[in-house]
């Protein structure tokens, strides 16, 4: 089996990671197209992916996002043609027109809404072989195309059979794992289809760092350097042992959707600030369904500090454990990773 991935996204090499993995260990051949944004680059280097980076994540707007979303496409027609794939496989808008072009199968992975990402359903969805989507999205009905599982992107490689969290990764920048610390996350918010969105208002951000480090240690990781304010409180390790930290935390809080989801499927209490709340089905799922994470507005950031304060008081009496509403999405969901292999061999084979 031959596998090309287009990887724009730091969430996008967790993604695919245990599936590469399991595609190498069976004696197949994968090279994934990176961009360089945030840390993408970076976490294919520390899983060992073979990579070709193809683009630069664009700061100019629409039209830059525009070029190069064109640019990379040709690149990746290119990048085909020379590696000749069983199939092309990603998040990514360029890998359905470029499958056509070369007769490859394209596999789209998505977990938001067409309706909160709609120029990339515009764009992606039509000339893909393959939407695939967590099964909160069926509703969408894609027809024969579309391809559901249940469960969340996180899943594949956070699930219990593929990651199990290490305790002296917290313990290398000491951290004990019976006292509290909290994970920040702030996100960027550049993307196409963030282009009217927000996310937690500084303000609120500077009142919540002061409320947490009364109660344990802060740490903050970011897309972008951090702000003035926060300097004293970045992430100080690699972005590939992230997972092992936020694993032990007592509370994640941020704009980034993805960390939410990554703490909701940890069993971490996860609190996300954007005006993407109540737009994201998989999100909603996590929150109404399992309570593993609960969304707030910018204008909100009142009621996100009053619950945030409930919880510490409820942490400081040993009442606050969410493992119970893990282990119940834990038993409805799949592990995904395990699923995409199977996919791929039944749709290839």
């Amino acid at each position: 089996m031959r596998l090309l991935f287009d990887l724009g996204h730091p969430a996008h090499v967790h993604l695919f990671r245990n599936l590469i993995k399991r595609v190498m260990q069976e004696g197949g051949k994968v090279l994934a197209a990176t961009r360089e944004k945030d840390v993408t680059v970076e976490l294919c280097q520390a899983y060992k992916i073979p990579q070709i980076i193809l683009s630069r994540a664009n700061r100019g707007g629409v039209l830059a996002g525009a070029r190069e979303l064109l640019s990379r496409s040709f690149k990746l027609f290119r990048v085909a043609r020379n590696f000749k794939p069983d199939a092309l496989i990603g998040t990514s808008a360029s890998i359905g027109t470029v499958g056509r072009v070369t007769g490859c199968p394209s596999f789209v992975f998505n977990e938001d809404d067409a309706s909160a990402v709609p120029l990339f359903a515009k764009i992606a969805y039509p000339a893909c072989s393959y939407i695939v989507t967590p099964e909160c999205l069926k509703h969408e009905n894609y027809g024969k195309r579309q391809l559901t599982y249940p469960g969340y992107h996180e899943l594949a490689y956070l699930h219990p059979d593929h990651f199990t969290p290490d305790p002296d990764v917290p313990r290398s920048i000491g951290l004990e794992l019976d006292m509290p610390y909290f994970i920040l996350r702030f996100v960027a918010l550049k993307a196409h289809h963030d282009s009217d969105a927000g996310g937690l208002p500084l303000e609120g951000a500077i009142r919540l760092v002061n409320l947490l480090t009364s109660k344990g240690r802060v740490l903050i990781t970011a897309e972008e350097e951090l702000h003035a304010e926060f300097k004293d409180y970045s992430f100080p390790l690699p972005p590939d042992q992230l997972h092992d930290v936020l694993a032990f935390a007592s509370m994640y809080i941020g704009d980034s959707q993805t960390v939410a989801a990554e703490a909701a499927v940890l069993g971490v209490p996860s609190f996300r600030c954007n005006t993407f709340v109540e737009r994201i089905s998989y999100l909603d799922e996590l929150e109404k369904r399992y309570d593993l994470t609960k969304g707030f507005l910018p204008d909100q950031i009142d009621s996100l500090i009053d619950t945030v304060e409930n919880v510490l008081m409820n942490l400081e009496k040993g009442k606050w454990n969410i493992q119970h509403s893990r282990q119940k999405m834990l038993e409805k969901c799949t592990n995904v990773a395990d699923w995409q292999w199977q996919m791929l061999c039944d749709k290839l084979h």
